[in-house]
């Protein structure tokens, strides 16, 4: 069996979709798909792999998720610092709606 952390198995079945709904809700908000991209550090490829995807749906219908979701969007959108934490306690919550083990962090 390989070892694996909890940040590992989030950062390929959770983070993309975390990162493709902030680009979303940039892009709603009127900001360029190349900018929204580059700000959150997915391409555009990766992007359009998953904005349309299932689990999308599950982040964005979960009121707490999405207000987390819709708060980050708010501050990159303004040019705010954004704290690395923040991003691990949306992360934290959407594995719990993804199916997978919260982290213990």
């Amino acid at each position: 069996m390989k070892w694996e952390t909890q940040c590992e198995i989030a950062y390929v079945k959770v983070v993309p979709f975390i990162r493709s709904a902030i680009i979303k809700k940039l892009v709603e908000k009127g900001m360029p798909l190349r900018k929204a991209s580059k700000s959150v550090g997915l391409s555009i490829t990766s992007y359009e792999k998953h904005v349309n995807s299932k689990n999308i749906e599950v982040l964005e219908k979960d009121d707490n998720i999405s207000d987390m979701i819709d708060a980050l969007a708010n501050r990159i959108y303004s040019g705010e610092k954004i704290d690395p934490i923040t991003f691990c306690i949306l992360c934290s919550s959407s594995r719990k709606l993804l199916g997978l083990e919260p982290c213990n962090f």
